[in-house]
């Protein structure tokens, strides 16, 4: 009975320690874009995709930075994602409308 609630009390600290690392990676990556380093920002970004994979949030940083990084099919991949995980979410829906504003006018330009 003690191994089973030492193993318990072990498996819930590593998984503490692990939503801490997620949540800090993400922090830490949303620092970097702020302050214009999108590749850096976007690395942090796919580290803690294991972590928060399911993360609609997540999506759509990593939209914005492909979109940043002139990653285009693969930012409109991400947007897509994004709001198949959140269909209702008002951030994602205005990120992913003016991402397409912006490749329409780019397309016009040429």
């Amino acid at each position: 009975m003690k191994k089973i609630i030492f193993l318990t009390l072990c498996v819930m600290m590593l998984s503490a320690c692990a939503v801490n690392s997620y949540r800090s990676d993400f922090q830490f990556a949303n620092k970097l874009a702020k302050e214009g380093l999108w590749q850096e920002a976007y690395y942090r970004w796919q580290k803690t995709m294991t972590a928060g994979g399911g993360s609609a949030a997540l999506h759509n940083n990593l939209a914005v930075a492909l979109e940043s990084l002139g990653r285009y099919e693969e930012a409109e991949r991400e947007y897509q994602l994004a709001l198949k995980l959140a269909p209702a979410d008002a951030k994602i829906q205005s990120n992913f409308n003016l991402f397409k504003k912006n490749l329409r006018k780019d397309a016009n330009e040429k």
